[in-house]
């Protein structure tokens, strides 16, 4: 009866979801071709850009119908997601893949380098970014899709939404606060996109 009912529970349980943003490679285009990123996900929409038949590391942001939201230049497209194929690795939410995150009024840059164990964080004060090890990460659960990372003087807290950075129409699928711990105990929010390996 207990297997039965493990069994039951198996099969009721909804099937993992792709996570977004993931990183993919182009792939089925011919070498002199290319795959077009276009303004709306509509075959016959203007073509705002373009990507090598070759390229990887391409940050999908969401799909929906067979598209795939993409960034070129200081804006959000889409392609076929039938002509590209996630890269290999864990999601974003493991904490496992470089980050760059950043937010404006103030501006500030947090790159996240979870194998080197360490950030990056830079302000238009810094001359130079603060290195600054992970003291702690709390990755996502299945049931729980954001994460977090302690840092010497702070925690950040990233978790999957669509989210814009207020000086472009770039799209981004991550949102991220920062709760530093200084005696102003300053609290910055802003975006993050992947770092192609």
């Amino acid at each position: 009866m207990i297997r039965l009912c493990l069994l039951f529970l198996a099969l009721a349980l909804p099937l993992r979801a792709e996570v977004f943003p993931a990183l993919h490679k182009v792939t089925g285009v011919a070498a002199d071709d290319v795959l077009n990123i276009r303004a709306a996900p509509d075959a016959g929409a203007e073509v705002i850009g373009v990507l090598a038949p070759d390229a990887t590391g391409v940050e999908v942001l969401s799909e929906a119908g067979g598209w795939g939201q993409v960034n070129t230049d200081e804006r959000s497209g889409y392609v076929a997601m039938r002509f590209l194929k996630r890269a290999d690795g864990p999601d974003w939410n493991a904490l496992e893949t470089p980050l760059t995150c950043l937010g404006t009024e103030p501006f500030w840059s947090l790159r996240i380098d979870a194998a080197k164990g360490e950030t990056r964080f830079q302000t238009p004060e810094d001359e130079e970014a603060r290195i600054a090890p992970i003291t702690a990460s709390w990755p996502a659960l299945p049931w729980s899709p954001s994460a977090a990372l302690a840092l010497p003087d702070g925690i950040a807290v990233l978790a999957p939404a669509e989210c814009s950075d207020g000086m472009s129409d770039r799209g981004y699928g991550i949102a991220a606060d920062l709760f530093l711990t200084g005696p102003d105990r300053t609290r910055l929010s802003g975006c993050c996109c992947l770092d192609p390996p």
